[in-house]
């Protein structure tokens, strides 16, 4: 299982490893993307290696994320050692970056009314229950000595 920095699951994401699955499979989800959040995207763009990946490898929409480049950044504001892999491991609890990256995926739960269960698990689940997910894996970094 592969989290994002905010606490999308990436590894059920069907971005990822988008390009190893083929054309048929990107273009099938290129369709449903369109479809479901009328966001048309070229099939060869279906391709993504996690959030945390390097420019060239994550998804293009993802590139300037400001979770995503403060968790590969050296030092936060405070000077913090970063390097993280993903929010969960720092410190600062409330962080303005986390909650704006997070709240991108706040109304993906209210699709369940609107398509399939099919597409729902597909399409939608792996950018469900970020804030939980966070949450969770926060408490364990937290246990940690």
């Amino acid at each position: 299982m592969r989290m994002s920095a905010c606490g999308v699951l990436c590894s059920d994401c069907p971005a990822y490893r988008g390009a190893a699955k083929g054309g048929e499979y990107q273009e099938q989800v290129a369709e449903a993307w369109t479809r479901i959040y009328q966001r048309p995207e070229a099939p060869e763009k279906i391709a993504c290696g996690g959030c945390l990946s390097s420019d060239a490898e994550v998804f293009y929409t993802s590139v300037g994320c400001t979770c995503r480049l403060c968790c590969l950044s050296r030092t936060s504001q405070r000077g913090l050692e970063k390097g993280f892999g993903s929010c969960a491991e720092c410190p600062e609890a409330d962080c303005e970056k986390l909650e704006q990256a997070q709240a991108v995926w706040d109304g993906v739960p209210d699709l369940l009314d609107r398509i399939s269960d099919s597409d729902f698990e597909t399409y939608a689940r792996p950018y469900c229950d970020h804030r939980r997910r966070i949450a969770a894996a926060r408490a364990v970094f937290q246990q940690k000595p």
